[in-house]
């Protein structure tokens, strides 16, 4: 049997020494492992010298113990989970198959599999039950996360002693779900000792234990009936980032109630929507591992880039995957990254899936990193007396209200490029609000984003749309707008006023037809480097919030993933390029607001929509 206190000191040691190239919040992990290791009066002798060799390297127990820490860590509880994982066999791939002996191969757990296994079930409490009752673990694709949890709930089920237990594959769909219900069912079935020794049965919808009258089910939402009075011994959320809501997770762990030693995990990939359930847990996590906030019964891991790092630098990819060299191969991820760079769409979805990165939407619009290369350090002020062009999206309650300046300048090459600067509002009632109004949460940056500047909060409950008209007619006053776009829903009397002060404001409908022309024409700008932006973090959400489908003419639309994750600014941005779309040229420096176009009267007509009162 291998030591598995050594393996996770051994790992902690790698993690620490740079031998493995681990980022910032795996490293917290680990530190926080060894400082409870500490606080828990853990002695350095063993009987192991590399064990005594490797708890005195890593300065275990070379500060008091903590007299308020209630736990300890027990060798024995932990190898007794990690020796069944790797009793288990593995059910595909190669290594499933016999092996010329006719045996199988058993699991192997890699060095991180076996620190966060230990951490699991190696605490307990003064009361010796286990000190763990959540757990979160996000790491990227293919880093054998499914074989590892199936073999855990497996455990949970049959081999932890508790009678009754109920486990669950829980996610979104059946199909999902099953991933880890049928890897655990096929252990079963490929493994006649396991049935024999621990009376375990698999059918094709239970694993069941009939001395016990414990079960391991999967379970989704995407099923009718109940899920209410579940008595959950673990339950394991897969995927968590793809739930839309937290109602599988908050039932799960509702249901732990009447046991004793219960677990609720979630593992998961990184998704596209900070405000949902996943970014949650996920949040948790990091302010535990950060010191920002206390949770003794909540382990996590959050295997990532860190802040800064260059996502097509190699050197970095082991951070966001742990089995980096082994299920992952070094071959895999290049040939995903070079399909990406020929292929620029899927950037987030690499970004995401294989890096474990929070970038925005999969099927996004703006690729994160496209964005990032039109950053500039300018101020508006800097383009008075220059060209404007506007576009505004207004809402009245919940979503944002944006309208955007498009600026253009002549540059040292020669080349017109385009400036874009949002100007966003939301009411106070949306700031205030934590909890969900019409079950939709505001992000957590809002309010952090209006003490700084890019987010303007005006009183009561609905968005202010005097103030809005009047910052619009000051902007006009500071630097004339030669053409205003806007979407016509919400802005009746806005647009009136706008006209009745001489604006030239101009209805663009929000239809393929109009806004396609504009997106991909900011895509052109963004591709020669023509188009830029401040950083201006809310119109950056916004435009990465974006997603598009083309249709069969390579037509795209602005959609958003889902009503929490606003795009109004961006809207604002592509309704004010579908007006300057059309003056891409030094001709453009030459127009006098409030003249109008200049266009014949068929052209006119067949590309704007004028509003009038």
């Amino acid at each position: 049997m291998r030591d598995y206190f050594q393996i996770a000191l051994q790992y902690c040691d790698d993690v620490r020494t740079g031998v493995r190239t681990a980022g910032k919040l795996e490293k917290l992990a680990v530190k926080r492992f060894l400082n409870d290791l500490t606080r828990s009066g853990c002695p350095t002798i063993s009987d192991n010298p590399d064990v005594e060799s490797l708890l005195i390297k890593l300065k275990v127990s070379t500060k008091p113990s903590d007299i308020g820490f209630d736990y300890e860590f027990d060798e024995d509880r932990a190898r007794h989970a990690c020796f069944f994982v790797e009793t288990c066999p593995h059910v595909s791939g190669d290594l499933a198959k016999l092996k010329p002996d006719g045996t199988r191969n058993l699991m192997i757990m890699e060095p991180w599999q076996v620190f966060a296994t230990v951490n699991i079930f190696g605490w307990v409490d003064s009361d010796g039950l286990r000190r763990f009752l959540y757990f979160y673990i996000e790491v990227a694709k293919k880093n054998g996360k499914s074989t590892w949890i199936a073999a855990l709930g497996l455990y949970m089920a049959f081999i932890d002693g508790e009678m009754g237990a109920e486990v669950y594959s829980a996610a979104t769909s059946k199909e999902q779900a099953n991933i880890i219900f049928r890897t655990a069912n096929k252990m079963v079935e490929l493994s006649p000792f396991m049935q024999q020794r621990f009376g375990i049965e698999a059918s094709k919808y239970s694993i069941y234990q009939p001395t016990s009258g414990s079960f391991f089910k999967s379970l989704s939402q995407d099923r009718g009936g109940t899920k209410d009075g579940l008595n959950v011994h673990m339950a394991v959320i897969d995927e968590l980032h793809a739930h839309k809501d937290s109602s599988m997770y908050d039932i799960t762990a509702d249901g732990i109630a009447a046991r004793s030693q219960p677990l609720v995990g979630a593992i998961s990939t990184a998704g596209d929507d900070n405000l949902g359930v996943c970014y949650r847990e996920r949040t948790t996590v990091e302010n535990v591992l950060l010191g920002k906030a206390v949770h003794e019964q909540y382990f996590g891991m959050i295997f990532c880039l860190d802040r800064g790092d260059d996502w097509k630098d190699p050197k970095n990819w082991p951070k966001a995957n742990p089995n980096y060299g082994v299920s992952v191969t070094v071959k895999y991820l290049q040939a995903k990254f070079e399909k990406v760079i020929i292929s620029p769409s899927q950037e987030a979805f690499y970004r995401q899936k294989h890096l474990n990165e929070w970038v925005g939407a999969v099927n996004g619009w703006i690729s994160p990193s496209s964005w990032e290369k039109c950053y500039q350090k300018v101020k508006e002020d800097d383009f008075k007396g220059l060209p404007n062009f506007g576009g505004y999206d207004l809402a009245s309650r919940l979503d944002l209200a944006s309208w955007v300046s498009l600026r253009p300048r002549l540059e040292a090459d020669n080349k017109i490029h385009w400036y874009a600067f949002a100007h966003s509002y939301i009411n106070e009632n949306v700031i205030k609000t934590k909890q969900a109004i019409n079950g939709e949460k505001r992000p957590d940056e809002y309010p952090v984003w209006r003490d700084q500047g890019w987010l303007i909060e005006t009183p009561g409950e609905s968005t202010d749309y005097k103030r809005i008209q009047r910052d619009i007619e000051n902007a006009h006053i500071e630097s004339p707008f030669y053409e205003v776009g806007h979407d016509r829903y919400h802005a009746e009397q806005v647009t009136a006023n706008l006209l009745e002060e001489g604006l030239s404001v101009i209805e663009i409908p929000q239809t393929t037809e109009y806004l396609s022309p504009a997106m991909r024409w900011i895509e052109v700008l963004i591709a020669e480097g023509r188009f830029h932006h401040s950083g201006d973090p809310v119109l950056t959400w916004c435009m990465t919030n974006i997603v598009v489908k083309p249709d069969a003419k390579e037509n795209i639309f602005p959609r958003k993933i889902s009503a929490a994750k606003k795009i109004d600014a961006g809207i604002g941005t592509i309704t004010a390029a579908a007006r300057a779309r059309h003056f891409d040229d030094e001709s453009v420096f030459e127009l006098v607001p409030g003249e109008g176009s200049d266009w014949d009267a068929d052209e006119y007509i067949s590309n704007m929509v004028v509003v009038r009162r």
